[in-house]
């Protein structure tokens, strides 16, 4: 029995499933479209592919079999992860969004969040910079706290918690975004910011396939900082009327000395398949990814096995799933990005002058060459050449997922899993005196969690899952018990004064500095914590006639971090919907396919805030007094007992429309939200009233506000014969309000100024906060002197706010100057297809955000920092002459951009013998950026205390390019 499967265009598909209904014999089609498979006459064959319609044909007596699959452009059926089960998208009355693996952004993805950025609305993924030891800011509907952390919850395969950013992205089969609280409520108090549901890729009954992808590519530095060079440097002392000291003759481009390209490769090989009641899937992966800067990097070794099984007549499935996860990670010190501008493009790299020669030689009558006693003259390259700094880690999680039908209706289940991650951090910095240290030389061991401090976490879960369908109604319930114990621990040691470099950290009793009693009461330190999490959580769904539904969950937790008085939490959700294309009045019109309502309401919690023991009195080590010739340790209270220490609570309010228009050629969504953030964590000066033992406590204070707007549109554009665009866009408004600082007795100040420390290796700014948090503005708002003009000297003439006729730096004279947060982000992805061929890309931006670049205000000014240091070249016409610092509005800028973010080109080959499915493409990552700000690149973190500040002090962006192919056997 052979044939050929073709899409509506004629096209043969490949990888289509086709099964002789009733027994375990399956085959798939080669890149033609073509099959063979063993099957009696009376037999009835099952084609089957994601996205198009399953179709039964009975054999007869016919030797060939062809068919044609139809789209299901009507994606209500299709099943969508939500929290503890799945759902028809159809029944649906929340807000989610569903990414899958074939819609992935193109490139190598080291971290697989950069694969689904700009695929769903409200979600934002911004990365400073291209650090491969960095992690990207994450946001879905805005920034949702003030301390407690605004990243999303990650949801691997049912395990809650899971650090996202290692997982292979080859190993990914969809990402479903729980965008609402109603939505999100199930996983109750770790839910305010949105949960992400990832689903690895499990096997198929049928023949056993081996699935091998490999990319290789090379990163650049994208935009480099536009620093003056030698000759440049040079004309611009004798403009200023400056004086060149020691003048050395070189021409050193600095940024240039301490970059690279860095190449990056990636490999996964899989193996899959199964039979009817058992089916696999195993994956190895391996990155390497240089970075930028010298001796920056990330290397990751993966694997990965899923089995599925099926016992007991049916009765019984198994889902158990083991991944491990081994890397290795480069750090280095951003100072370099500092030194690189301060120090003179007129020194050189090296010297054999030992006037300005560090200690020690890197080769014969050579070192390196420092301006020796200059503050900031730092040799950047031997900072970077001196110093080792690494980690190596290993992260692990196996899960076991039972489920057993009690009746055709009745399921009991039993979800259990084990993750725990450890990391051994080294550090050494050379013992001689190179780059301002001490000449002590300074090693470090320490043993410790991986991200957010776990080391070992369990997980025991139980459900029961009631499903009934009669008489128009579709009726669902869960209900279920959660129990998690995390556990937190590590160890470090320090050690210095070594006689030699040669080891390293390897044996820290060698140093000195112990024995000498520099750090005898420093020298080693360990941690230990625990925290658990109790819950019970449930749900109701119901679907009438495929035109009314709703869901109505809520969960019950309970955790150790909470105070004695705000022990429970409870966190209810519903939501309604209405599919009106189902009535009478809209069914069957040939326009709108489909068009449903739908409004919200659901209540979350923000307890990442809250780190164990937060909520007890604490005591820790003070000053050491001095005692029979020893130093001893001294204790006093640390912390402040606070018993109504609670979680923060998400609020929100929603409505939103879904549509599908003209036979599905568009379709979408459309979502207004109100995210109301209440009991807000931050630490704060404690009140009298308490009787405090220490300055300060960590509160429940203030509220916040998020709305805006969604939109996801998906159209087929062009449908002609070979020839197919289809672009999808993801767009959404952001407003973000601070509504109260105080709650009872917990007072926060009605301006909290943050000090964000970028000044350690800025001079003149270590003190200044650029932004603040203030009742009425946005989180982490903008706020200072308002320029209005210069003088005919360069000098500010500042607005007079206060109306007092005369102008001073402090709050009267000071206002408003803009918020980091984009008031509007959108993305467009255009996927063509002709033949055999394929073109993607996407385009993303973000607009309304205002960026401080305090680059400029440093290094645009020649009065500044000539001569001593270098500039950039915005110095040699700057009419800026004024040397104060602080938070003016004449250097804030506007940083909306519009960037080419990816693009793949790729080519299907005809499969041959053993190959079923071969691809071969070229995409590359970062094409362009239209902006008009000043700085090197617009994309900020919005993190919260550094959110949109500029400054020299960041790894620069990469521009990559790269190849690769899939192949299928």
């Amino acid at each position: 029995m052979s044939g050929n499967v073709k899409d509506a265009s004629g096209t043969g598909m490949p990888g289509v499933s086709i099964a002789v209904k009733g027994t375990q014999r399956g085959a798939n089609t080669d890149v033609d479209g073509n099959y063979k498979i063993s099957a009696p006459d009376n037999a009835t064959l099952v084609f089957s592919f994601v996205g198009y319609k399953t179709q039964e044909v009975a054999v007869g007596n016919r030797t060939t079999v062809d068919v044609s699959l139809v789209e299901d452009n009507q994606v209500l059926n299709e099943v969508v992860v939500v929290g503890y089960g799945t759902q028809k998208r159809q029944e649906i009355s929340g807000t989610v969004a569903s990414v899958n693996s074939k819609d992935f952004n193109a490139g190598v993805v080291a971290n697989p969040l950069a694969a689904i950025q700009g695929k769903v609305a409200g979600l934002t993924i911004n990365q400073t910079g291209s650090d491969p030891n960095s992690r990207p800011t994450v946001r879905l509907r805005g920034v949702g706290s003030l301390a407690a952390g605004s990243d999303p919850l990650y949801v691997i395969d049912g395990v809650p918690g899971v650090p996202i950013q290692n997982i292979d992205a080859n190993d990914i089969a969809s990402v479903d975004v729980l965008r609402d609280a109603s939505s999100a409520a199930i996983y109750g108090a770790r839910a305010s910011n949105g949960v992400i549901l990832i689903t690895t890729k499990r096997g198929k009954s049928g023949r056993a396939s081996v699935d091998y992808n490999a990319q290789f590519g090379v990163d650049m530095v994208a935009k480099a900082p536009d620093y003056m060079s030698g000759s440049e440097y040079r004309d611009a002392v004798k403009k200023f009327g400056f004086t060149l000291v020691n003048d050395q003759g070189a021409n050193t481009n600095w940024f240039e000395e301490i970059t690279r390209k860095a190449p990056i490769m990636s490999h996964n090989l899989a193996f899959s398949g199964g039979t009817e009641n058992f089916s696999y899937r195993a994956s190895i992966g391996y990155l390497n990814q240089q970075g930028l800067v010298l001796k920056s990097g990330f290397e990751r070794v993966s694997a990965r096995i899923n089995l599925d099984q099926t016992a007991l007549n049916g009765k019984l499935k198994i889902a158990t799933s083991l991944s491990l996860i081994n890397g290795k990670r480069d750090y280095v010190n951003y100072d370099a990005f500092t030194y690189s501008i301060t120090n003179l493009p007129t020194d050189p790299v090296y010297t054999t002058d030992p006037t300005f020669q560090t200690p020690g030689s890197i080769s014969a009558g050579a070192g390196y060459f420092e301006r020796l006693g200059e503050f900031g003259a730092f040799n950047p390259v031997a900072l970077l050449e001196q110093t080792t700094n690494y980690s190596k880690s290993i992260e692990y999680l196996g899960n076991i997922n039972l489920k057993y039908s009690l009746t055709k209706d009745l399921v009991f289940g039993v979800n259990g899993a084990m993750k725990g991650s450890k990391q051994d951090g080294f550090f050494y910095i050379s013992r001689i005196p190179k780059s301002a240290q001490a000449g002590l030389g300074t090693a470090s061991r320490s043993t410790g969690p991986v991200d957010n401090g776990q080391s070992e976490d369990n997980l025991l879960e139980f459900t029961l899952n009631y499903n009934k369908t009669f008489n128009g109604l579709t009726f669902g319930a869960l209900g279920g018990y959660s129990y998690q114990d995390v556990n937190f621990e590590g160890f470090n040691a320090v050690n210095n004064n070594f006689i030699t470099d040669d080891l390293l950290f390897n044996n820290l009793a060698a140093g000195a500095g112990v024995s000498l009693g520099q750090r005898a009461n420093d020298a080693v330190g360990s941690f230990r914590s625990n925290y658990k999490l109790i819950s019970f959580f449930g749900r109701a769904t119901a679907a009438l006639n495929n035109k009314y539904f709703a869901t109505l969950t809520v969960r019950r937790d309970g955790s150790t971090k909470f105070g004695q008085n705000n022990k429970w939490g409870l966190f209810p959700s519903l939501s309604v919907g209405w599919a009106l294309s189902e009535e009478a009045f809209l069914k069957g019109n040939p326009t709108v396919n489909n068009l449903k309502l739908r409004v919200n309401y659901g209540q979350t919690g923000n307890s990442e805030g809250i780190a164990p023991y937060r909520s007890l009195a604490l005591v820790g080590p003070s000053n050491k007094y001095y005692d029979n010739g020893n130093w001893l340790p001294t204790y006093k209270p640390s912390q402040n007992p606070n018993p109504d220490l609670k979680w923060e609570v998400n609020e929100n309010y929603g409505a939103g429309i879904d549509f599908a228009l003209w036979n599905y050629r568009i379709t979408g969504s459309l979502d207004y939200y109100i995210r109301n953030t209440k009991d807000l964590l931050y630490e704060i000066a404690a009140p009298l009233s308490i009787k405090p033992l220490y300055p300060t406590i960590l509160a429940n204070v203030g509220s916040m506000r998020n709305q805006g707007l969604e939109l996801s549109l998906t159209a087929g554009i062009v449908e002609k014969g070979d020839f197919r665009y289809e672009a999808t866009l993801a767009a959404a408004t952001l407003k973000n309000e601070v509504t109260a600082l105080a709650k009872g007795e917990f007072i926060g100040s009605d301006k909290i100024f943050l000090f964000s420390g970028l000044g350690a290796a800025t001079r003149g700014t270590s003190a200044v906060p650029f932004s603040l948090i203030k009742v009425g503005l946005p989180v982490g708002a903008f706020f200072g002197g308002i320029v209005e003009k210069l003088d005919e000297k360069g000098q500010f003439i500042f607005k007079d706010i206060d109306g007092d006729g005369k102008i001073s730096e402090n709050d009267a004279d000071r206002d408003f100057q803009g918020s980091p947060l984009p008031k509007f982000t959108a993305s467009l992805t255009n996927n063509f297809t002709y033949k055999a061929f394929s073109l993607s890309f996407l385009l993303n931006g973000q607009f309304g955000n205002k960026i401080f670049n305090a680059e400029r205000m440093m290094y645009a000014n020649p009065n500044n920092r000539l001569p001593a240091e270098n500039t950039i070249r915005e110095a040699l016409t700057s009419p800026v002459r004024d040397t104060r610092t602080g938070a003016f509005s004449y250097f804030v800028e506007d940083g909306s951009f519009v960037r080419l973010a990816n693009f793949r080109l790729g080519y299907q080959i005809p499969g041959k013998g053993v190959l079923s499915r071969a691809q071969v493409y070229i995409s590359g990552n970062n094409l362009f950026v239209l902006t008009k700000f000043k700085g090197v690149d617009p994309e900020m973190n919005t993190g919260f205390a550094t959110a949109g500040i500029y400054t020299k002090q960041q790894f620069p962006k990469a521009r990559g390019f790269q190849a690769g192919f899939n192949l299928s056997f």
